[in-house]
């Protein structure tokens, strides 16, 4: 029977003025935790302080770590824990009033080990919102603050990964997903996030070092991945070239017509196969590193065939009839319009961002954003999935 067992454990750093607004919220909270862990690597002791002051009936447990992402600030929390239920919230979220009542009783409904917190995300300047609109939406997401879970079969789980700074959290939740647990996955929001980055230069930093450490999670996760997409790589290096690799040509016995056509009608069967399986039975997972060097190998290609378009099939005849003016031209501007509105207005329409926030020209703004952190989190990208496969992940 769960009661009020619980341990609720809380990550943070240098966000003292957030965790207050957090802590008088669990104060009134119409189910209290039985002890508060706070496990603080703030490079000062404003948070200490900040605590101190607090007039908060819950006991709090404060724990100070030099140095440790949030993974393993979670990790430490749930070893110093005494009961035998875990509850997480980070600094920058809010609870509602009743989410661990709530949750205590979807845990027992359900004979759940593990119940998901979903949380909604808030903004208030132009910045933010315009930020929301391009990225969470105005839906809840599944995430690991707000998650109520057995001690015991977080133990069993291995916990976070302690040295990666951001998607520990999402590849904890696969992990937990894919193992014998009860989890039981709520819709409904009962957290809110209000740290969302309030300027540009703050999206930068924070999309290049996210997508850094989620592609160091994927490939962390799965070794295996990262050398099928290196193999992916090098086969698009060197199979177009074949031909001319093996020299003699159409002497060679070892000649192949057509090669490289053969291969991007390949690349583009089997992209378009993966596309279709992971809709069907994983869309909710985490993309890997190979469906990434996919899509980005087909683009490359598709790229270079209407690069040389009108070079290689119409022998830059004007006349002739596969001649095309302009086609590289049109095919960038088609490639950003068509990004600008599925940026712009899909996928926010989808999240359930409001019609008259977008229209009429509000989705340019969404577009472009949306556009632009796409090229930003690619370098993040590539540079977290090489140095993955020479760093460890604990």
């Amino acid at each position: 029977m769960l009661h009020n067992q619980i341990s609720l454990v809380i990550p943070t750093r240098n966000d003292e003025k957030f965790l207050k607004l957090l802590l008088i919220s669990i104060n009134n909270q119409t189910c209290h935790p039985q002890e508060i862990i706070i496990v603080d690597s703030s490079t000062d002791q404003a948070t200490n302080n900040t605590i101190k002051k607090l007039d908060v009936t819950i006991p709090i447990i404060y724990h100070r770590e030099k140095k440790a992402y949030p993974g393993k600030a979670r990790n430490i929390g749930v070893k110093m824990a005494k009961n035998d239920w875990i509850a997480f919230l980070d600094s920058k979220t809010i609870p509602e009033i009743d989410w661990l009542e709530k949750y205590r009783h979807l845990a027992q409904v359900y004979s759940a080990d593990a119940v998901f917190g979903v949380t909604q995300f808030d903004a208030k300047s132009p910045v933010q919102k315009a930020l929301r609109a391009a990225t969470y939406g105005n839906i809840g997401h599944h995430t690991v603050p707000g998650t109520l879970i057995k001690k015991g079969v977080f133990t069993k789980s291995n916990g976070f990964l302690e040295q990666i700074r951001m998607g520990e959290d999402i590849e904890w939740r696969e992990r937990l997903m894919k193992s014998t647990f009860i989890i039981h996955k709520p819709e409904t929001p009962v957290i809110t996030y209000t740290g969302l980055p309030e300027n540009f230069i703050r999206i930068i930093r924070k999309y290049i070092t996210s997508t850094y450490h989620t592609a160091r999670v994927n490939i962390l996760s799965n070794i295996k991945d990262a050398y099928l997409s290196l193999a992916l790589i090098l086969s698009a290096i060197i199979l177009p070239k074949w031909n001319y690799l093996i020299s003699g040509w159409d002497n060679n016995p070892l000649f192949i017509p057509h090669i490289t056509k053969i291969y991007l009608l390949s690349l583009i069967a089997l992209l378009l196969i993966y596309q279709l399986f992971r809709w069907l039975f994983f869309w909710n997972t985490i993309e890997t590193l190979f469906s990434r060097s996919l899509k980005f190998v087909v683009f490359v290609f598709i790229t270079l065939t209407i690069y040389r378009w009108n070079a290689v099939i119409a022998g830059w005849m004007e006349d002739a009839v596969l001649y095309i003016p302009h086609i590289t031209k049109i095919y960038v501007g088609w490639i950003v319009m068509a990004s600008m509105m599925y940026r712009g207005i899909f996928l926010p329409l989808k999240r359930k961002v409001e019609y008259n926030y977008l229209f009429p020209f509000r989705w340019i703004q969404v577009g472009l954003l949306g556009l632009s952190l796409d090229l930003i989190k690619a370098p993040g990208y590539v540079a977290g999935a090489f140095i993955s496969l020479f760093k460890p992940s604990r």
